[in-house]
């Protein structure tokens, strides 16, 4: 394993993934002078937050989700200190940089023991954890438990994940979770009411904080139309790693029966096929799509831009667009991290129901279309298409709710609930000198959304 010389919260490059817990404590620069600090005195440590999830350069949602949080709650308070237990897996090789300190094998029981035993020995303040269950191993990530049993330090874990009917090992973990977690956060309030009733836990720790969002500048909208040849068109979009689950084919064929209607209209599918696909079936799914679009008659009007897009790449697609697309097959998907970025960049949603989409679209953001139904989805896309005063409306009511979960917004929700938690004296005070913008990750979360 090699380790690349970037800063805290820089982009990462690639190579191998280690198969056993692996710490990169001792390579951390400055780390003999923040040793000296600690033995003045442990009120005068620094806060150190420990973060376990998945981690760039890995492409999954998980992964880019947790490098934001990190890079937005440090930025927030930049002496607190960021310690990234980095979850891996034996098949994908990666190359790992800091601010990743440890590698904790998804698939190696006794390492979670030992990470916890090192983390309890750094020590650290507090630890945050993102969690799904297929990124830890074990039974629906039971292996997870053996740490939270472990670690001797309140523990916040974010669900991404929560079912209607979930399998009994399913439950098993989540109910592990929230025995042994301080604080449970979930990023959409319909989450509360399935954990009550789906779960059985006492949802009183629960707190609720939105997906976080980049703040984007819609004045920038002209000028990236046009350097994006997207001036003369109206313009659709979805983006995000490509899947069957996407529902893709109801969205095109939506486009084939409006197209005539509606000569500048134009279908963008941003995104390169999700790894796991490839490694099944090849690009069979991108290629179904393409032949779709031909047979159809627009493959003229249906644009794929194959490659993982950068975060000045994909806002610069979203304020270019015009309509933003989610014509997902999954009822139960509780998040979207694609959604929440396009609605806090101002662009009206045309929607399959499931359940981020219910709540991220209600009061008129967005418009709502059946599963499996290119039909009546045509028609809402015609209406939404004909009427560009409602598209105003719809675009103005999601800017304005996305201001409320820009990624500044989502730290400072994150440090309320870790501030809860840590003793009064390790509190940190903040002020208006104590922030700085947070930084911009290179990748956004696009594997499972």
């Amino acid at each position: 394993m090699k380790r690349t010389e970037s800063g805290p919260f820089t982009p990462l490059s690639n190579c191998a993934t280690a198969v056993s817990a692996v710490s990169l404590d001792a390579q951390a620069p400055g780390n003999a002078n923040r040793r000296r600090v600690a033995d003045t005195g442990e009120s005068l440590r620094p806060l150190r937050i420990a973060h376990i999830g998945t981690y760039p350069p890995r492409k999954c949602g998980i992964a880019t989700y947790t490098q934001d949080v990190v890079s937005a709650v440090h930025a927030k308070l930049p002496t607190a200190r960021a310690i990234v237990v980095a979850m891996t897996v034996t098949d994908e090789e990666e190359n790992y940089a800091w601010p990743v300190r440890h590698m904790l094998p998804r698939d190696e029981p006794t390492a979670y023991l030992r990470i916890a035993a090192a983390l309890n020995a750094t020590p650290v303040d507090l630890v945050s954890i993102q969690h799904e269950h297929g990124i830890f191993g074990g039974e629906d990530g039971v292996y997870l438990t053996r740490f939270l049993e472990a670690v001797r330090v309140p523990v916040v874990t974010t669900l991404h994940t929560v079912l209607p009917e979930p399998s009994s090992g399913q439950k098993t973990a989540i109910r592990d979770v929230f025995a042994r977690s301080a604080r449970v956060v979930v990023l959409n309030s319909k989450a509360i009411p399935l954990l009550q009733e789906s779960y059985g836990v006492d949802t009183a720790k629960v707190v609720v904080i939105r997906h976080g969002t980049p703040d984007v500048d819609p004045q920038l909208r002209p000028a990236i139309r046009a350097r994006l040849g997207l001036r003369d068109q109206i313009a659709l979009s979805t983006f995000g790693l490509i899947s069957p689950g996407k529902g893709l084919e109801h969205a095109i064929e939506a486009v084939a029966q409006i197209a005539h209607r509606h000569p500048t209209l134009h279908y963008h599918i941003l995104g390169r096929t999700h790894p796991g696909i490839v490694r099944q079936s090849g690009e069979t799914y991108r290629e179904s799509l393409q032949q779709l679009a031909a047979d159809r008659g627009i493959a003229d009007r249906v644009h794929f831009v194959n490659q993982y897009l950068n975060l000045d790449e994909l806002t610069d697609w979203l304020l270019g667009s015009d309509i933003y697309v989610t014509p997902y097959l999954n009822p139960n998907q509780i998040v979207s991290g694609t959604l929440a970025y396009a609605v806090a960049a101002g662009k009206p949603v045309l929607s399959t129901p499931y359940l981020h989409a219910q709540e991220m679209l209600d009061e008129g953001r967005g418009v709502l279309t059946p599963f499996n139904d290119p039909a009546t989805m045509a028609e809402h896309l015609d209406r939404m298409v004909s009427d560009p005063d409602w598209r105003r409306t719809m675009s103005r009511r999601c800017w304005e709710f996305g201001r409320s979960t820009t990624w500044e917004a989502t730290a400072e929700r994150y440090w309320q609930v870790f501030s809860q938690l840590l003793p009064s004296e390790r509190r940190p005070i903040f002020t208006a000198m104590t922030s700085r913008t947070a930084p911009q990750t290179a990748t956004v979360r696009t594997a499972t959304l």
